[in-house]
């Protein structure tokens, strides 16, 4: 049951909401009528109704109402360079210049080479148009490469929108919505994250397992990230068992670090997908890998009883593979001047930050914070994936929703994705603390909170 201190805080927030963006409230009636929610996905779309956006520059977004924004949703992370990075002006203009698509463009090699010299696993590459492409891609190389059926994911991890991935986000091995046939996910086999034994159990002998992928920073489970030991006993299980290991790279790859987590952990795995850092706000994905194993697609090479099939008419755009190279050539500049970790330092600045602005205002609050990225939890819990994957996010959601009314894009209300980017400076988090405090104090949120605490206690 909704708390009279809950309604009337959503009553706040939502009129201050509307009275600064009524060009998206006007946009939102006409792209109901033609798109499902008015967005086209569902993080997209929060109460009363969506923004709608105008452009972005740098660590700045802009509405159609012409408010600014501290941007750190960044589209769900694609933009670790920020809106329309300089360092991509250049080569985008050139892509233009040849065209959306041609065949076997050069810019295709000169985005591999860079990619094959910064990624620790890369030997060959191949280009997609999605994370969710890259994923179910690299399991169909390792299914070829093996002979074998089955893949093992974890609880807490999400692979894209590819249905055998869509079981298990949660704790329990659950279908990500409806319209996933329990067929499409039987051969997906469900593991508690970061317990060796359970892999070690779930596995067997290997005998009938093509792979093992999963995401190094828990992202979708809550930012839980994992270890370097568990990752080597990962790695020489799987070794042991001639099992396939897929590192989930779409969102760690080259924002964990400049080779990804692979790099920060120093574990090597058989294959890993690419995507949002590697296009920089451009279409592009990639599957890298051993040379052995990415054979399996290699025409004039490798074993033709293994060889799998995998094409596609956009994935060589020359925009894309053009802001691929062109970003990976700024991520390495950026590691070799120090950049990785101050953005780094201050994700970890701004995590305090925020737990102590709640605190003045008597909310717990923890904060998850992995490299740039971070996820807030309203709880006195002790952390935890279990502890935490049923928390009500009405409170938190609404937080983000009045930070909007502040100029600040902290994440998206019912996202909780927090990522920062080069482009971020220290006037942006000192404005989004400031708006931070300022939300906190003005609004009831204390009593919102405490009168879901209170419920929450009775019912259990």
């Amino acid at each position: 049951m909704t708390s009279s201190a809950l309604r009337q805080l959503e009553a706040r927030i939502h009129a201050d909401y509307r009275a600064r963006t009524q060009a998206s409230a006007t946009l939102f009636r006409r792209a109901a009528s033609v798109l499902p929610g008015g967005v086209s996905g569902n993080l997209r779309y929060f109460k009363p109704y969506p923004l709608y956006m105008r452009s972005g520059a740098g660590a700045i977004s802009v509405d159609i109402d012409a408010n600014d924004y501290v941007d750190c949703f960044l589209c769900n992370g694609p933009l670790l360079l920020g809106h329309r990075p300089p360092e991509l002006a250049a080569a985008l203009a050139s892509a233009d210049q040849v065209g959306s698509l041609v065949l076997n463009p050069v810019v295709l090699v000169d985005c591999a080479e860079r990619l094959c010299a910064l990624v620790p696993c890369a030997e060959r590459v191949r280009f997609l148009n999605s994370g969710t492409e890259a994923v179910l891609t690299a399991v169909r190389y390792a299914r070829a490469y093996t002979g074998r059926s089955k893949i093992i994911k974890f609880f807490g991890h999400y692979h894209g929108q590819d249905d055998q991935f869509l079981v298990g986000s949660g704790p329990q091995r659950q279908a990500l919505g409806c319209g996933v046939p329990e067929a499409a996910y039987a051969q997906t086999i469900t593991v508690p994250f970061n317990d060796v034994d359970a892999l070690d159990r779930a596995t067997g002998q290997g005998e009938d397992i093509a792979a093992v992928v999963l995401d190094p920073a828990m992202h979708s489970g809550g930012l839980w990230g994992t270890s370097q030991a568990y990752l080597e006993a990962v790695r020489e299980l799987t070794t042991r068992k001639k099992i396939v290991l897929i590192f989930d790279e779409v969102i760690t790859g080259f924002r964990l670090s400049v080779g990804g987590a692979q790099q920060m952990y120093g574990v090597t795995p058989d294959l890993a997908t690419f995507g949002k850092a590697l296009g920089a706000g451009e279409r592009l994905a990639a599957v890298a890998g051993r040379a052995d194993i990415m054979s399996v697609v290699d025409p004039a090479a490798g074993d033709p009883a293994r060889r799998a099939f995998q094409s596609g008419t956009g994935n060589d755009t020359t925009r894309g593979l053009a802001a691929g190279a062109a970003a990976l050539a700024a991520y390495e500049q950026r590691a070799l001047d120090g950049e990785y970790d101050r953005l780094n330092g201050d994700a970890a600045n701004l995590a305090t930050g925020l737990m102590a602005s709640f605190a003045s205002a008597g909310i717990p609050c923890h904060v998850n914070q992995l490299a740039s990225m971070l996820q807030l939890f309203l709880t006195a819990r002790k952390p935890g994936f279990i502890a935490y994957s049923g928390l009500d996010q009405t409170v938190l959601d609404l937080y983000y929703l009045a930070l909007l009314t502040r100029g600040v894009m902290l994440s998206l209300p019912t996202s909780n994705h927090v990522y920062l980017s080069f482009a971020h400076s220290d006037a942006d988090f000192t404005k989004i603390l400031a708006a931070s405090d300022d939300v906190l104090s003005s609004y009831p949120f204390a009593d919102a909170y405490s009168e879901l605490t209170d419920q929450e206690i009775a019912h259990v």
